[in-house]
This record gives C-alpha cells, structure tokens and sequence, in this order.
C-alpha cells in the first residue's frame, strides 16, 4: 500500500511539473514600437496571450505610451484582440503613426483607429 501511494505522489508531482513547464506561467506576446519623431515620447503595441495552469486562456492588447527619458508611462490602453491583420516584430504591417509635432499617436487598424495624445507641457502641471 505504500509503494502505491508512493507512485501516486510522483505521479502527480511529475504531472504537475510537466503542466508547469508547458504552460511557461507568464504572458507571452509580440509587438511593435516606434519613438515620436521628437524623440521624446516611445509608443508600443502589443499582442499579448497567457494560459492558466488550468487551461484559461486570455488575449488581449496592449497600446501605451512611455516618456523616454523618465520611463513613466503617459497613457495606456489595453482592450480584446481586434481584428485586423497580424503585426508585431515579424511582420511587415505597421499599426503605429505620430503626428509630426509628436503631439498624437495614432494605432491603425482596418476598422478602428485608436488616437492617444500627449499633454502639451503647460498643462501637465
């Protein structure tokens, strides 16, 4: 009886690492990143998934704005997926668009456009 509740425990124990290691318990994404043509400002978008250990799966994306030299983050944004072709680092579709006085972001998408701006400095304080 032992070496059966023995075996059980290894089992489970074994299970439970090999669930462990497949899911990698942290988010897993793609993205893409573009500095403001002042280069004050980095926008970033990604795509992100994760999976519970017990199989939950989440989607969703992630849109922001970061001050560069600071780090702090200015905006952000995170919805469901939306539809539209696939971006990020391996893909040659863009979804990110500065206005010229780095004053807005656009993200682009098919159907949807998602603009964020910037606090101009005078009213940041």
């Amino acid at each position: 009886m032992k070496k059966i509740l023995i075996i059980v425990w290894i089992t489970i124990v074994l299970t439970v690492i090999y669930r462990f290691i497949q899911i990698i318990p942290e988010n897993v994404g793609t993205g893409e990143t573009k500095k403001s043509p002042d280069n004050n400002y980095q926008a970033t978008a990604y795509a992100w998934s994760s999976e519970s250990f017990w199989g939950e799966k989440r989607s969703w994306f992630e849109f922001k704005i970061e001050d560069v030299k600071s780090g702090n983050v200015v905006q952000k944004l995170e919805t469901d997926p939306i539809a539209g072709p696939y971006f990020g680092s391996r893909s040659s579709y863009r979804i990110i668009y500065w206005k010229d006085d780095s004053s807005e972001v656009i993200f682009k998408f098919p159907y949807i456009d998602i603009k964020m701006r910037i606090k101009p400095e005078e009213e940041k304080q």
